[in-house]
């Protein structure tokens, strides 16, 4: 049972290798999607975390599953990260700037915050603001 992403109470994706047949090989990343109580959390999320065979990416927005398993994850050495955009005190901090070495740094953190916040439709097509926010 362990080292395998948990389906159903028989059903199970091994995490160990890759298939010799290409064709066959997978890329192991899953999402699950279930109306509210459906039982996302309880009977697919906390099983799978307490694998504790790979890196997690969780989305938790009422809180209740770092509370729940990440003193566990924390004791098997994971290192647990919290974006909280709602109380950002109660999230990670994210410095863009200290990854800043350099001019060339500079002009690729620019363009990439000029890429994702310029629009769509109408004013994607306004290239002078784009031009203008470079200066």
């Amino acid at each position: 049972m362990e080292n395998n992403i948990l389906l159903t109470q028989t059903e199970r994706l091994t995490m160990n290798g890759r298939p010799k047949n290409p064709k066959h090989a997978r890329n192991k990343n899953v999402l699950v999607i279930g109306g509210s109580g459906s039982g996302k959390t309880r009977f697919f999320v906390k099983p799978n975390l307490m694998q504790m065979h790979s890196s997690y990416c969780v989305t938790d927005p009422k809180g209740t599953i770092v509370l729940e398993c990440g003193k566990m994850l924390q004791e098997n050495g994971y290192e647990i990260k919290i974006l909280n955009t709602i109380n950002f005190k109660k999230s990670m901090k994210y410095n863009l700037f200290a990854y800043i070495k350099s001019e060339k740094d500079i002009l690729k953190l620019v363009q990439t915050i000029i890429a994702n916040t310029k629009g769509e439709g109408e004013r994607s097509g306004e290239d002078f603001w784009v031009k203008a926010e470079k200066l």
